[in-house]
């Protein structure tokens, strides 16, 4: 019997651990703040799924727009399931929580600059439009637009955009 009950709450256990790490900090409510800081390790650690065209190589961001300079887009696993067969986001996304879109900026010299990222979470204290979790920080984390702003400087441009993306349009 004990290795019955052993067994049962081994596979409990496994069956909520996923393959990637999500924030975990939950309160009454059922909701979670995401901080910087695990936006950031998300961003640094995380296995990249899948890149926009399917390529690796950077291409040039949006000149006096929010991303100049060069760019490279990535997306986790959950996101890469709304992306087609070119590597570009489908017309009607439906990204599921713990999707994660990170855009590297680097400058002239080819060294990263800041990131850029969106991370979907319905549940989140800090989620702006479209359930998302935006922020910018800098190559070290240091947060310039950081998740609690919700996406107040981003959402605006985004809004426009396919599920809140906008790589499709600028980089047809």
């Amino acid at each position: 019997m004990k290795n019955l009950l052993f067994s049962f709450l081994i596979i409990i256990f496994a069956a909520g651990c996923t393959e990637e790490s999500s924030p975990t900090t939950t309160t009454s409510d059922k909701t979670v703040t995401v901080s910087d800081a695990q936006l950031y390790q998300m961003a640094t650690s995380t296995a990249k799924a899948a890149y926009f065209k399917n390529s690796t190589d950077t291409i040039p961001g949006n000149s006096g727009a929010a991303h100049a300079g060069k760019i490279l887009v990535w997306y986790n696993a959950k996101a890469k399931d709304q992306l087609d067969a070119q590597g570009k986001v489908k017309p009607s996304p439906t990204f599921s929580d713990s999707s994660l879109i990170v855009k590297e900026i680097f400058n002239a010299s080819g060294a990263r600059q800041y990131i850029a990222i969106m991370f979907k979470l319905s549940t989140a204290s800090n989620k702006g439009p479209g359930d998302w979790v935006w922020a910018e920080l800098e190559s070290n984390g240091q947060p310039f637009m950081s998740a609690n702003d919700k996406g107040a400087g981003c959402a605006g441009c985004h809004s426009s955009g396919v599920g809140y993306t906008r790589m499709n349009d600028t980089h047809p």
